[in-house]
């Protein structure tokens, strides 16, 4: 992602320059660019200065501005703001307020005897978080192989209906073999949507897409872009990844659908990461979570209207009531950019409520402030808080930035893992060995403000054992960060570190 950014960036440099080279021999050239280097930072600064997000980002743009005008200017216009976006909601905020009433008896409330017997549920229902459920089945799937052929196994059983919504689809090998599977049941007369980040998947083209909506697949991109070169909608990603099968079965976590995911990325092999599936009422929570999406995404002359899944006829095939047997208890989170930080206000919950421990996966470290303190405390307090990141990044940016912070942390006894088989992209929580949070969401401040994620929150279901072994797993497959490592860096390491620690809110 970072070198699109930066190819981006130094595309418009390029148009800038052959703009100049145009005007060079008109009079006045001199003038004008002093002019514009005066007024265009003034003005990006003015609506940075009045933005409504987080401090700790604008200031970073200010700063960015004011010490490179033309290229600060130029970066928050295309990674700073999203005017697209508005104009969007505006356009499907009817159809999402209809389908929502529609619903509205369907959404699952918190059962007395689950919230008795896990009262935090109720805190997070409280900031945002769904009721709490206690009989959906959850099971953790461990990498790629196991992801993939599971969801492979339930598109070929669907009966009704297949949603699938990711941040990132390639068209390599894997994407092709589970696009030839929607093609293959959408020819057998089962309903077939694919929704897809219009700047995560921009690899998707035409003749991807061309076969799908052949085989009568319907088709949607998430703000889409013109151009990968010219993106001025950069924030605001739909970072979600989510499969929705008969309304029964789902799917979310930290894989999106690449070769990478089975270990076949060229530069970091191995590539470890953590994936859920569920059956049971939550998924309906799921459904509606990815129904709103495709209103949202859907376009005016040609978008399908919130009947077509909640009226008296569709209603009972989307959303299906199907009990499990007993399985602790599951939440739903889900943060929107702007002011929903759901999964920020919930994790913080969780991370107040630790007594014994806090086990954190994570391939981006650059917390907002408001949780490197509560770890920072949790660490003081005695609590057993262990992080694994990658011993390898895919982002020169985050990973830098991300090893910033060994010290600070490790100062107030927290331990750190370099994942040593190179790549970790999991994103799980396990606190207390008892409460875990797996979803799509990293540790850092894109995923907390800027991005659309989700994550499941679970307490005592089956899988807290799997992802306890996981994290053992994962701690001996790593190198435990100590202080002789840190002394060892070289003061051009620590530059680079602290240069991208200063726009890790931008990351």
């Amino acid at each position: 992602m970072l070198k699109r950014r930066v190819w981006q960036l130094l595309t418009m440099i390029v148009l800038g320059l052959l703009l100049l080279l145009v005007l060079y021999s008109v009079d006045g050239l001199i003038p004008f660019l002093i002019g514009l280097a005066i007024v265009a930072p003034l003005l990006v600064g003015w609506h940075i200065l009045f933005d409504s997000g987080q401090p700790q980002a604008k200031l970073a743009w200010l700063l960015a501005v004011l010490f490179i005008p033309f290229l600060g200017a130029l970066a928050w216009v295309l990674f700073g703001r999203t005017p697209r976006r508005y104009r969007r909601i505006k356009r499907t905020s009817n159809e999402i307020r209809m389908f929502r009433q529609a619903i509205a008896t369907e959404r699952i409330e918190t059962s007395n005897d689950v919230s008795d017997r896990y009262p935090l549920t109720r805190t997070l229902e409280k900031l945002g978080a769904t009721g709490a459920d206690g009989h959906t089945s959850t099971k953790l799937l461990i990498n790629g192989d196991a992801k993939f052929e599971a969801v492979l196994h339930d598109i070929e059983r669907a009966t009704h209906h297949i949603h699938v919504q990711y941040f990132l689809f390639r068209t390599d090998e894997i994407s092709l073999k589970i696009r030839d599977a929607l093609i293959k049941r959408a020819n057998e007369n089962i309903i077939v949507r694919f929704l897809y980040d219009g700047l995560g998947s921009q690899e998707i083209n035409e003749d991807f897409i061309e076969p799908l909506r052949e085989s009568r697949v319907h088709v949607q991109a998430f703000d889409p872009i013109v151009h990968p070169l010219l993106v001025f909608n950069a924030n605001f990603r739909n970072h979600q990844k989510l499969i929705v099968i008969d309304g029964q079965i789902a799917y979310t976590g930290g894989l999106n659908v690449g070769d990478e995911y089975l270990g076949k990325h060229k530069k970091l092999g191995f590539w470890r990461d953590t994936h859920l599936r569920l059956e049971g009422p939550l998924v309906r929570e799921l459904q509606r979570l990815f129904v709103e999406n495709w209103l949202y995404a859907g376009h005016e002359e040609d978008k399908e209207t919130w009947d077509l899944f909640a009226d008296d006829e569709h209603l009972p095939k989307y959303f299906i009531d199907d009990p499990q047997a007993a399985n602790g208890a599951t939440q739903l989170l889900v943060t929107s950019p702007g002011k929903d930080v759901t999964i920020r206000d919930g994790l913080m919950a969780l991370l107040m409520e630790a007594k014994e421990s806090i086990w954190i996966t994570t391939p981006y470290l650059i917390p907002p402030p408001e949780l490197l303190a509560l770890l920072e405390v949790a660490g003081r307090r005695g609590i057993d808080v262990r992080i694994v990141v990658p011993g390898k990044g895919d982002e020169w940016f985050s990973f830098h930035a991300t090893e910033y912070y060994f010290e600070q942390l490790l100062k107030r006894n927290i331990q750190i893992y370099k994942y040593n088989r190179h790549f970790i992209h999991a994103k799980t929580v396990l606190i207390d060995g008892k409460i875990a949070l797996v979803g799509t969401a990293n540790f850092d401040f894109r995923s907390m403000y800027l991005n659309h994620e989700m994550t499941i929150a679970q307490y005592e279901t089956s899988s807290i054992q799997q992802l306890h072994e996981a994290f053992l797993k994962d701690f001996d497959e790593s190198i435990l960060v100590d202080w002789s490592m840190l002394r060892k860096k070289s003061n051009g390491k620590r530059f680079v570190e602290a240069f991208c620690h200063i726009f890790s809110p931008l990351l």
